[in-house]
């Protein structure tokens, strides 16, 4: 991947604590424009544009359907630890808690390693 994507998911990544499951709002609407070329939604807390980015391809889903049809059929990445049917499972507990936060703020830091390790694979993907 690039320098530029590389700084932009530096900066991302360096923030505490871990978003929520569902965020509010964007964490850092400035840095949007770059994103888009890089599909780094995620990172960025827009998980509007992330969805229209995952249903570009696959129809009108849900984002917690889109995820587990993901897990299941279309991820080229490694898969969560535990594999398929433990990264469905954590898509139900993340479901269930909503907007809310989870009890203890495990949901929300697994959903943050796996989003750190997405994107390491990415980049690491990218530059072999």
């Amino acid at each position: 991947m690039s320098t530029e994507a590389r700084r932009l998911a530096s900066l991302l990544l360096a923030r505490l604590p871990p978003p929520p499951l569902k965020p509010a709002s964007i964490y850092d609407p400035s840095l949007t424009s770059q994103i888009d070329a890089l599909a780094l939604h995620l990172l960025n807390d827009d998980t509007t544009r992330a969805h229209e980015l995952a249903q570009s391809d696959d129809g009108n889903l849900t984002s917690c359907y889109n995820s587990k049809w993901w897990l299941g059929n279309g991820m080229r990445a490694p898969h969560p630890d535990g594999g398929v049917a433990a990264g469905k499972q954590f898509v139900d507990l993340c479901e269930a808690v909503g907007s809310r936060q989870s009890a203890d703020g495990k949901l929300e830091q697994k959903r943050w390693e796996e989003l750190t390790a997405t994107l390491e694979y990415a980049l690491n993907f990218g530059s072999n």
